[in-house]
């Protein structure tokens, strides 16, 4: 049995259980996943701001918890935290991050598109920086963004799959081979895109998931 950690890199629990049943889903039968956000930090990860927020005090909660745990998800696509972690806790614990994993399995299909939520131009920025930071640059084709926030694509679920399928298709025209859904709140949405569309969706949460249990499979 291995223990996974999944870190909600924000000062709220609105979608433990939500990601819980999620990951879940997605585990092997012999993955354990636990699910906590952190005792305070960002409403949401959306500008440079909450991103510094959030990196801080999700490396100060997962040095405290993660004895234990076989592996850490940063569950956020921005990863606050991942690179720093890896150098504090190599060879105790396997940290990874939802835009390395997503990306990682996306290429294998071909050019990358990447819709996120929000238009914003500093949000699609930190979005594009974190690809050049994992090296995936020549490997996208398109980022974008639907008009929605966060906390906004639970209110309505159907709403929110309607934008992403028509974002979608837009960003088929650049010429992607494969969508990575660019915020881990997009979870579980992956499947109803893809029907619509005919390529391949990528879920964060799978991605992340499947990564890890890869890695702790050696």
């Amino acid at each position: 049995m291995k223990r996974v950690l999944v870190v909600n890199p924000v000062g709220h629990s609105t979608w433990d259980s939500a990601d819980l049943e999620i990951y879940r889903s997605y585990a092997n039968p012999d993955t354990e996943v636990v699910v906590r956000s952190l005792p305070r930090g960002p409403r949401t990860v959306e500008t440079l701001e909450a991103y510094v927020e959030a990196e801080r005090e999700t490396i100060s909660f997962v040095l405290d918890n993660y004895k234990g745990f076989d592996g850490i998800i940063v569950n956020c696509f921005l990863e606050p935290g991942v690179v720093s972690l890896r150098k504090r806790l190599k060879g105790q614990v396997v940290v990874v991050g939802p835009a390395e994993a997503s990306l990682s399995l996306a290429k294998a299909y071909g050019d990358i598109a990447i819709i996120t939520v929000g238009a914003r131009a500093e949000g699609l920025e930190l979005i594009k920086e974190k690809v050049r930071a994992l090296g995936f640059e020549k490997s996208i084709v398109n980022v974008s963004g639907i008009p929605i926030g966060v906390m906004d694509i639970d209110a309505d679920k159907k709403h929110t799959v309607d934008l992403l399928i028509t974002q979608a298709k837009k960003v088929l025209i650049s010429g992607a081979d494969v969508i990575v859904l660019g915020c881990t709140g997009l979870a579980g949405l992956a499947k109803a895109i893809e029907e619509e569309v005919g390529v391949p969706v990528i879920d964060p949460a799978w991605a992340s998931i499947k990564f890890l249990e890869a890695l702790l499979s050696r």
